[in-house]
């Protein structure tokens, strides 16, 4: 099966903000010819980012509600990182329901200017968390929004945005699933400066997941 319905999941609601009050829906989705297990442990654990991400290549952990066991070293954090979040490299990379993270987000990841391009910091919380399971058929499905909580985050009443992944057991693969819905007024000038650029950035997001999976380099 590599033939995907409704690819940009246009449709598709997040769990807070219903389809037709989202000003800004982006998505896009894949096939990748391996089990959920391994799909998922690549998109859960920051610390292989680097190695398939370009839209968000590094991340900072800022606390986990527990710490799992973790089953790769910590990536190494932006240059950019001050000496102040250095304390968080202890905490594991693996994503969790209450994780808390900064996303250093690259808007132009294809850009060949050999000149550093500055990372966009976006502060996250993951709001849900199951993991897919082959035997039940259950389908993973990680959420995450804006942390409201966090220094410098503007507030939901100018822009509320809400991610969705889900990745399911489909005959011969997976199937993921990536969108994200977007309300408030800001949106409007979110959606004319970098809606297009943002839809071209979730599809790098599925496809470097794909082809780190399918290279074998998402064994966990």
């Amino acid at each position: 099966m590599t033939s995907l319905t409704d690819p940009t999941n246009a449709t598709r609601a997040t769990p807070n903000i219903p389809f037709e009050k989202a000003s800004l829906h982006i998505g896009s989705s894949t096939f990748i010819t391996a089990p959920s297990p391994k799909v998922w442990a690549a998109l859960t654990d920051t610390s292989t980012w680097p190695s398939w991400n370009p839209f968000v290549p590094h991340v900072t952990i800022r606390s986990q509600p527990t710490q799992p066991t973790q089953t790769s070293p910590p990536a190494p954090e932006p240059a950019s990182q001050s000496n102040a979040t250095q304390s968080t490299q202890s905490l594991s990379p693996l994503l969790q329901k209450g994780t808390r993270l900064i996303f250093h987000v690259r808007m132009d990841p294809t850009s060949t200017s050999p000149k550093p391009q500055a990372s966009t910091d976006v502060n996250i919380i993951v709001t849900e968390y199951s993991a897919p399971s082959p035997e039940t058929g259950a389908v993973g499905r990680i959420v995450w929004t804006a942390d409201y909580d966090a220094p410098g985050t503007m507030s939901p009443s100018l822009l509320t945005a809400e991610r969705v992944h889900e990745v399911t057991d489909v005959e011969g693969g997976t199937e993921v699933r990536n969108w994200e819905a977007q309300a408030g007024w800001l949106v409007y000038v979110v959606k004319w400066m970098y809606g297009v650029r943002l839809q071209a950035n979730f599809e790098l997001w599925v496809n470097g997941l794909k082809q780190f999976v399918e290279a074998g380099a998402g064994s966990s």
